[in-house]
């Protein structure tokens, strides 16, 4: 379970990093694109579109990273009624739920990536699966760490409470 752990943290730790220099980017993109716009009357052509992909591109790997702490939407009034044995089968059952979802995700993914290779985006010219290609990556990260949760929650004895 040890080595498990370190590979998600590690694996957790650099999509933080990421989404950390994207959410940066994104910031400067836009007030560069509003100060240009207003106080310049000059605006940015590409800046729009770019501060749009890496919107696209944080979003997807924060929900990596919401997923890794176990942070998806669910019902907790509820959950914690459940006995421990009840709470390993919802559990499993919502991550069955969402390994469906990420294997959509990541067929679809790869597909929509491939097909775009020769789509070029409006204002900087360059191929629109690079903005695509973030699907199967945080599918793939999410996937990840999906098994490394459910690995963890069925390892554990009946006393202990569910991560």
């Amino acid at each position: 379970m040890d080595i498990l752990d370190r590979v998600s943290n590690v694996l957790n730790q650099w999509t933080k990093y990421l989404a950390g220099v994207l959410i940066a980017a994104m910031t400067i993109l836009v007030f560069l694109q509003v100060l240009c716009r207003y106080l310049l009357k000059a605006p940015l052509d590409w800046s729009e579109e770019l501060s749009t992909f890496t919107f696209v591109w944080m979003s997807l790997l924060g929900a990596s990273i919401g997923l890794r702490n176990n942070e998806h939407p669910r019902l907790d009034l509820f959950f914690n009624f459940f006995s421990q044995r009840m709470k390993k089968i919802v559990t499993l059952f919502c991550n069955l739920a969402i390994l469906f979802m990420l294997i959509v995700l990541f067929i679809y993914g790869l597909k929509l990536t491939t097909s775009m290779k020769s789509q070029l985006t409006a204002a900087l010219r360059y191929s629109v699966s690079f903005v695509y290609i973030v699907l199967p990556i945080s599918s793939a990260i999410m996937f990840i760490h999906l098994a490394i949760q459910t690995v963890r929650v069925f390892g554990q004895k009946d006393q202990e409470t569910p991560r």
